[in-house]
C-alpha cells in the first residue's frame, strides 16, 4: 500500500472513530437523565425502569427535580422507560436509549425532560430550546 493510500486510510479510520461522525455508547461515560417537574402546584408521579434496573416510584414536588444516572451495557442497547401520572392523566415513553439518534436529541450526555400540564419537553443543549415530544393522556 503506497504512503498516500495508507495516509488516506488513517484518516478515514479516524474520522470513522471520531464522536463528531459516529457515536457507539461508551460503557466508561456516565449518562444522565433529569426530570423536572413544571406543572402548577402539582405533585408528579413517575417510575423508571431500565432492563437491569429498577428505579421505584419517584414523587417530585411543584418545581422539583430527580436525575439519574447510569453507565449503556456494552452492546449498546440500554433503554430507560418511564411512566408518569398526575391527577387524570398519564403518559408512558422512552426518556433515554443508547443510540445516535438519542445522544443527538439530548445534545451530549444529559437528557433534561421538563414535565409540564401540555406535555413533556426534551431540552436540546445544542439549541438551548425545549422541543415537545410527548403529550399526556387522559384518565377514563
Amino acid at each position: 500500500m503506497s504512503h498516500f493510500h495508507y495516509f488516506v486510510f488513517v484518516l478515514l479510520l479516524s474520522f470513522g472513530l471520531s464522536s463528531s461522525f459516529t457515536w457507539v455508547p461508551n460503557p466508561f461515560r456516565t449518562q444522565y437523565v433529569r426530570i423536572i417537574n413544571n406543572l402548577n402546584n402539582e405533585l408528579l408521579d413517575g417510575h423508571c425502569i431500565s432492563a437491569d434496573n429498577d428505579l421505584s416510584l419517584k414523587t417530585l414536588q411543584p418545581k422539583g427535580e430527580w436525575e439519574f444516572s447510569f453507565r449503556p451495557n456494552f452492546q449498546g442497547t440500554t433503554l430507560f422507560y418511564c411512566y408518569f401520572f398526575y391527577g387524570s392523566f398519564h403518559a408512558a415513553f422512552d426518556v433515554y436509549a443508547a443510540t445516535y439518534k438519542w445522544k443527538w436529541a439530548c445534545g451530549g450526555d444529559h437528557c433534561i425532560w421538563i414535565v409540564q400540564e401540555d406535555g413533556f419537553y426534551l431540552y436540546q443543549i445544542q439549541k438551548d430550546e425545549n422541543v415537545k415530544k410527548h403529550d399526556w393522556e387522559t384518565n377514563i
